[in-house]
């Protein structure tokens, strides 16, 4: 398991021993999320090694486990991702993974092994610990805002990456601007880098169709693969690719608290200051990188689809998509497409946001965004909810 260690070596070295000269000062906030991911992450990195190549022992046939045909969420944070991954995983042609699988046991080993607990539990105490766990999640994980999240629930698989630590995720960890360009993954980051994750990304979702029978298609959402649009051409040369497109005045504000959030949850509340302009750039180069990448490929690998036209009207958004996957729609589903439009109609009240203390405002965000705009033309796609002034 190609773990990145020279950067593990940096980031520590600079957290624990030059934290009062850089922008990672320890806060007690800040001591309680490091010992939390200092305490959890080594630990899982052990493990998931260990099952890593007991996984090449025991069960050598994932090898062989063909990946067809997947589908590939991107677009930029905010832009109605999560909504759409989890819809198309009611339908059991697709399977993703859910926050159990990418965060606890990424490997067929682990898997086997909680599936050994499981069982334990059923039969010895008649499910009281898979209940508890539940009741557990619904309080640690599904209050956790802008992105309700949950043990068993699909999620985007960005978080595989954690392990060797060598995904995006780490600018929210340590928000510092010397990290690797894993936003600009394909352009910027070094041949044997890429191959190296791309390698180990591919070998876990093979992982992930073996044990679950290896005759689904493979799901996945993470804004990060909008950087990623050729390295997922080549190692998945029949991907598909659903585009997420929100206009800038929207998704913004959004993307911007969402960011702040979480970087005052892991101590470094001035990062949101700091970083503002570095994340107006990715996402300014998320809304751009994909549409020079879709110049050059077939429109069977690729679709936008408008964040207002998904929220807008859900079964339409559907029913599109599918005849462009070329796929049938079961009954079944379109019945989890019709409970999907009524709960997204009881969550749409949740999401407003404001450009309040971004030192921003719709006029700087228009101009700054005015390429993308002609690019996307989102004058045509007029958005539903206001922003908050």
């Amino acid at each position: 398991m190609p773990i990145n260690l020279p950067l593990i070596f940096r980031l520590s070295f600079q957290q624990f021993f030059q934290s009062k000269q850089s922008q990672l000062r320890l806060t007690t906030r800040r001591r309680m999320a490091m010992l939390l991911w200092y305490l959890v992450i080594p630990v899982h990195q052990v493990l998931t090694l260990i099952c890593f190549y007991l996984d090449e022992v025991l069960f050598p046939g994932y090898r062989n486990q063909e990946i067809k045909a997947p589908v590939f969420i991107v677009g930029n944070f905010r832009s109605g991702s999560t909504l759409l991954q989890r819809l198309l995983a009611k339908d059991e042609q697709f399977t993703s993974m859910n926050v159990a699988e990418i965060y606890i046991a990424p490997t067929i080993t682990q898997r086997k092994f909680w599936g050994v607990i499981d069982f334990v539990d059923r039969t010895l105490f008649g499910g009281r610990g898979r209940r508890y766990l539940l009741t557990r999640d619904q309080r640690w994980l599904d209050s956790i805002q802008m992105h309700k999240v949950g043990l068993f629930t699909p999620d985007e698989d960005e978080g595989l990456l954690i392990t060797i630590w060598a995904t995006m995720f780490l600018q929210f960890v340590f928000p510092v601007e010397d990290l690797p360009a894993y936003d600009r993954f394909d352009e910027e980051l070094p041949e044997r880098e890429r191959h190296r994750i791309m390698g180990f990304y591919r070998a876990i979702i093979r992982r992930h169709l073996y044990h679950t029978g290896g005759d689904k298609i493979y799901l996945a959402k993470s804004p990060a693969h909008t950087g990623r649009i050729e390295s997922l051409r080549e190692y998945f040369p029949d991907a598909r690719i659903i585009y997420l497109a929100r206009d800038p005045l929207q998704l913004v504000p959004s993307a911007l608290n969402f960011f702040k959030y979480i970087w005052q949850y892991m101590g470094v509340p001035d990062a949101a200051e700091r970083m503002r302009d570095a994340m107006l750039r990715q996402i300014k180069y998320w809304y751009l990188y994909p549409m020079q990448r879709f110049r050059h490929m077939p429109h069977e690998n690729y679709f936008i689809l408008y964040y207002n036209d998904l929220v807008a009207d859900i079964p339409a958004a559907v029913d599109a998509l599918y005849q462009w996957m070329r796929l049938p729609i079961s009954q079944a589903f379109r019945t989890a497409v019709e409970e999907t439009v009524i709960e997204h109609l009881e969550f749409e009240s949740d999401n407003h946001y404001s450009y309040e203390g971004l030192n921003l405002d719709e006029e700087m965000v228009a101009r700054e965004f005015a390429e993308v705009n002609e690019a996307f033309h989102f004058q045509r796609h007029a958005e539903l909810i206001p922003v908050a002034h």
